[in-house]
């Protein structure tokens, strides 16, 4: 918009400048509420997006409390280096003693020493899983898989590079030592059923080493000695199982991380020696996944307060504290939801422990959330079970919800993308669209009202600097008549 004013009344001796500053001041009104709208609308959507990011973190923290935390016990080993536990909602309090014979092995083949470089012929080397039995190699259940070797990767390097691409359930590497490299072949998984056979199928040409010297047969090969290893491949490793005893009792396993020994237990095998593994009570995870809600709902509660502020001044005349969302039902409904989920128990859950109030979380006299840590103790104390299964999926069957999972159905409608936040914001956003229009349009009417009130001005100043001019000269010829008289 044209400045206001500029060399206006310089003819007539008019304020005629300040008399258009004034009368622009009147006409901007409508666009300054415009601009004011616009800024309250910004605002709000700034403050939707601090309530939704806050909201965000209390799902968070909800989404932390899992039934795990709730089992009362975590495992403990006297000897962490022979064997640890981990203990899940299943478990029931144990105490045993493991006595750790072998670890569980992979099956390890290791073939002659080539230089890296040598070409190998081209064709192909097939991989059957399965294991030695009764001095023979039976295949397993898994399809044979293989591996073509052509003329961009007939060398050693090329070869493992192209076991591990395949992804066939070996893995390669490169051992070089004073001979040459090493092709080293090693099972993915543990176990004595779990060894590999190598078959090469040759084309005859591309180098000048067969693909049969690495053809490999655990029930034939021969064991690896340094030095004196013949050429081809030979056993560096046996696959085998895992042997070890519990009270006394012989348990075999094919891997080292042992599930299927104790109910709701985790045994990781580390080294051969004796521990005692047991399960001990341990509220701390569950006290520490509440306290996080806690915590977050008490972040959302000050963020809603301050953001729903409508508090009148305690001086008269001046303007109190008020929010960008005061007054908005937003804010009203996700409290009164929230509290609501405190106090409600779970449906279909009996005894002492149905709600999150019967495990110590309540509310002070301020409205913030509280932990009362006694009283969650003794809750897991008198029964970790009932606890932990208000924290876990469906716990009465598929209809059911747990204490999580109704959180945040209440809860998930407002932050979830193109929810009742994203869709409030959006509907903001197009206010603020609008108002952008308006204001565009306001502003150029603005530019026209000024320069047609300049225009009217500048031909008032002119008509009035030509008034002044002949009163000056009708001044100056009556003054001459009567000098004339005189």
């Amino acid at each position: 918009m044209a400045s206001v004013g500029s060399a206006l009344g310089v003819g007539s001796g008019l304020e005629l400048s300040t008399l258009l500053s004034n009368l622009m001041a009147a006409e901007k009104v409508p666009l300054t509420k415009l601009q004011a709208q616009a800024t309250s609308a910004q605002t709000k959507i700034s403050a939707l997006g601090q309530l939704k990011s806050s909201l965000s973190s209390l799902l968070t923290a909800a989404a932390g409390l899992t039934p795990e935390k709730f089992t009362g016990l975590v495992g403990s080993s006297s000897d962490a280096s022979v064997a640890f536990i981990t203990a899940d909602n299943k478990a029931g309090k144990i105490s045993h003693k493991l006595d750790v014979t072998s670890l569980a092995l992979a099956e390890k083949a290791v073939s002659g020493a080539l230089a890296n470089d040598a070409q190998l012929n081209t064709g192909t080397l097939t991989f059957t899983l399965g294991k030695v039995e009764n001095g023979s190699f039976v295949a397993g259940e898994a399809e044979a898989k293989s591996v073509v070797i052509d003329t961009t990767n007939n060398t050693m390097s090329g070869l493992r590079d192209a076991i591990n691409k395949a992804e066939i359930g070996v893995t390669a590497s490169l051992v070089t030592d004073g001979t040459g490299s090493r092709l080293v072949l090693t099972s993915t998984t543990t176990g004595a059923a779990n060894a590999f056979q190598v078959t090469s199928s040759d084309s005859g040409t591309g180098g000048t080493r067969s693909l049969d010297f690495f053809d490999y047969d655990p029930a034939t090969a021969p064991s690896y000695s340094s030095g004196g290893s013949p050429a081809g491949m030979s056993r560096l490793q046996a696959g085998a199982d895992a042997q070890f005893k519990l009270d006394g009792m012989e348990v075999t396993s094919a891997t080292n991380t042992v599930t299927s020994v104790l109910d709701g237990v985790t045994i990781t095998l580390q080294k051969s020696g004796t521990t005692t593994i047991a399960t001990n009570p341990s509220p701390s995870g569950g006290a520490a996944a509440l306290q996080s809600l806690v915590t977050a709902y008490n972040s959302f509660l000050n963020v809603a307060a301050a953001l729903s502020a409508n508090a009148p001044s305690e001086t008269r005349g001046k303007a109190g504290a008020t929010g960008p969302l005061a007054g908005d039902g937003l804010v009203r409904d996700l409290t009164a939801r929230m509290r609501n989920e405190v106090f409600s128990p779970l449906p279909g859950a009996t005894g002492a422990y149905t709600t999150l109030a019967s495990l110590g979380v309540g509310f002070d006299q301020d409205g913030a959330l509280t932990l009362d840590t006694d009283k969650f103790n003794k809750a897991m104390a008198a029964d970790p079970n009932a606890v932990s299964r208000l924290f876990t999926p469906k716990p009465f069957g598929e209809d059911s919800q747990s204490l999580v999972e109704r959180f945040t159905a209440q809860l998930s409608p407002y932050t979830d993308s193109k929810g009742v936040i994203d869709s409030r914001t959006d509907g903001l956003k197009s206010t603020i669209k609008t108002l952008e229009t308006q204001q565009s349009q306001m502003s150029n009417r603005l530019e026209q009202i000024e320069a047609r009130y300049r225009q009217q001005f500048t031909a008032l100043d002119s008509l009035l600097t030509q008034l002044n001019n002949t009163g000056s000269f009708l001044t100056q010829q009556i003054e001459a008549l009567k000098n004339l008289n005189k």
